[in-house]
C-alpha cells in the first residue's frame, strides 16, 4: 500500500484526453514527466512535473487556443521529446484541414516553444501521433484523414519541413479504422532496437468488421507481422498499402457481438487490451455484458486471458451516436522503475501490471491488477481510487507515461464525461509517491 506521508494527489484542471493517442505523456531523459492535454475550452497545454522531488515546482504552458465551436477528444495533442531534448507537440481540431505543431527552441524548456506551424491536408485530419526514429534521424507522423484514410509523413530536419503525405491504409465507410501506434525499444543481440507496434480495428457500432488486428513497422518503414515476418507494405513506398488480411488477428468478435479496443502496450511481450460486448439491434443505450480482457503475444500467436473483470456501465450511455460504447479504459505498466532513471539505462522491468477504470456495481473505481502466469489470469492488487456512484463524477482513461516511474506509474481522468459534445468537464488526477 502507499505510504501516506510520501503520497500527494496532483491535478491538472479542465484536462481531457482522446482514446486513440498514447503519445501524450512521457518521462524524458532529464527525469521529468511531460503531459500534453486539451482543455474543455479548446486550449492545448503541456504540463511539466517532477515525480521524484516534491520541492521541484511544476510548470504549465499553454500553446494555443483552437478556434472551433467546441473541444472534444479529437483535439487532443501528441507529444514527442527528441534525443536532443527538444519537445514537439502536434494538435488539430475535429474538422480541421491542417495539422498544427510547435517545437521548443531549447532542450526540455516548455517556455521556449517557437511559432506555430501548419501542415496542410486534403481533408479533415485527426489523431496526431508523433515519434522520433533515431535510426534514420527522422520524425514520423501518423494521422487519420477524412475518417477512412491513414497517412504517414516524415521530417529529416526536426520538423522544419515534411514529406508529402502517403496513404498507407484506406478503409471504406464501413471500416472507419482506428489505429493506435506505439514506439517500442527492444533489446536484440545486446543492443536496443526500435520498432513501432500497432493495433487497429473498426467502430464497435458502425464498422462491418469487429476484428482487432496488429502489426509492426521497423525503422526502415517495413511492415512486419508480430513474429517479425516481413510483409509487402512499406511506409516509404507510395503505392503499397496495408492488406488487412495479412495482419495478425488479436481478437475477432463472434457473430452478433462487438469489441472496443482499449490499449496497445509496448511491453515485452506485446500486449493489447480490449472489451467485448453485445449491442442491441434497436440502438439501445445499454449494451450487454461488457468485460475486460487482455491479449499477449507469445510463441508466435496472440493468446487471450480469461475475463479480468466486468466493465460495468458505459461512460456516455445517454448518447446514441456510437459514443455510448465508451468504457472506463485500461493501461499496462511499461516503465523504467525508480524515478530519475534514464529510459535506456535500467534493468528489465516487470510489465505484468495492469490498470483498469470501471464501475464495480457500487462505485466507480481505478484498480491495479497483476498476472503471475504470463497473462492467462489477472488478480486485483489494490484500489487506487473509489468514487461513490451517487455522484456524477466518473473515472476514465488511465494512462501510463512512456518510460513511467514507480513514483507515478499511472494517471487518469476524473469528472463529468459526455463524449463528442463538449459537455465533459474532467481533470487529470495522479498520485505521486515522492522520495523526499
Amino acid at each position: 500500500m502507499q505510504n501516506a506521508e510520501r503520497t500527494k494527489q496532483l491535478r491538472i484542471k479542465r484536462a481531457n484526453t482522446d482514446w486513440w493517442i498514447n503519445e501524450k505523456a512521457i518521462v524524458a531523459n532529464n527525469g521529468l514527466t511531460y503531459i500534453a492535454y486539451v482543455t474543455d475550452m479548446g486550449e492545448i497545454h503541456v504540463k511539466e512535473l517532477d515525480a521524484k522531488c516534491s520541492k521541484t515546482p511544476s510548470r504549465d504552458y499553454r500553446l494555443c487556443t483552437l478556434n472551433y465551436n467546441y473541444a472534444d477528444e479529437h483535439n487532443a495533442p501528441s507529444i514527442c521529446i527528441l534525443e536532443s531534448g527538444k519537445i514537439i507537440v502536434g494538435y488539430t481540431g475535429h474538422a480541421a484541414r491542417g495539422l498544427r505543431y510547435r517545437i521548443t527552441e531549447r532542450p526540455y524548456d516548455i517556455s521556449s516553444f517557437g511559432k506555430e506551424m501548419i501542415l496542410p491536408y486534403d481533408g479533415s485530419v485527426t489523431y496526431v501521433q508523433l515519434f522520433e526514429n533515431t535510426v534514420k534521424n527522422e520524425l514520423w507522423l501518423f494521422t487519420r484523414v477524412n475518417s477512412v484514410n491513414w497517412q504517414f509523413r516524415y521530417s529529416r530536419d526536426e520538423g522544419e519541413t515534411w514529406s508529402e503525405p502517403k496513404t498507407f491504409l484506406h478503409s471504406d465507410a464501413g471500416g472507419l479504422f482506428y489505429i493506435n501506434i506505439r514506439k517500442q525499444n527492444v533489446i536484440r543481440n545486446k543492443r536496443v532496437d526500435e520498432q513501432w507496434f500497432f493495433a487497429l480495428y473498426g467502430h464497435p457500432r458502425i464498422s462491418k468488421d469487429h476484428t482487432i488486428r496488429s502489426g509492426i513497422f521497423n525503422p526502415d518503414g517495413q511492415l512486419l507481422r508480430c513474429d517479425l515476418t516481413p510483409l509487402e507494405t512499406n511506409l516509404y513506398d507510395r503505392e503499397s498499402k496495408i492488406n488487412l488480411e495479412t495482419l495478425d488477428v488479436v481478437y475477432s468478435a463472434p457473430a452478433d457481438s462487438t469489441v472496443r479496443l482499449l490499449e496497445v502496450a509496448p511491453t515485452v511481450p506485446l500486449r493489447v487490451g480490449f472489451a467485448p460486448f453485445v449491442l442491441d439491434d434497436d440502438r439501445s443505450p445499454n449494451p450487454e455484458k461488457p468485460y475486460y480482457c487482455s491479449a499477449v503475444f507469445r510463441e508466435g500467436k496472440w493468446n487471450l486471458s480469461e475475463p479480468i473483470c466486468s466493465a460495468g456501465e458505459f461512460l456516455a450511455s445517454d448518447i446514441l451516436d456510437g459514443s455510448q460504447t465508451y468504457l472506463g479504459g485500461m493501461a499496462y505498466y511499461y516503465g523504467v522503475g525508480n524515478a530519475g532513471l534514464h529510459p535506456n539505462d535500467h534493468a528489465e522491468t516487470v510489465t505484468d501490471r495492469l490498470y483498469i477504470a470501471r464501475y464495480d456495481g457500487n462505485n466507480r473505481v481505478l484498480e491495479e491488477y497483476h498476472t503471475v502466469n504470463g497473462g492467462i489470469t489477472y488478480q486485483l492488487d489494490r484500489v487506487l481510487r473509489r468514487i461513490d456512484s451517487n455522484t456524477k463524477t466518473k473515472i476514465w482513461r488511465p494512462i501510463v507515461p512512456i518510460h513511467a516511474q514507480d513514483n507515478m506509474p499511472v494517471y487518469w481522468h476524473e469528472g463529468v464525461y459526455r463524449a463528442h459534445t463538449g459537455g465533459w468537464h474532467g481533470d487529470v488526477v495522479m498520485y505521486v509517491e515522492y522520495d523526499d
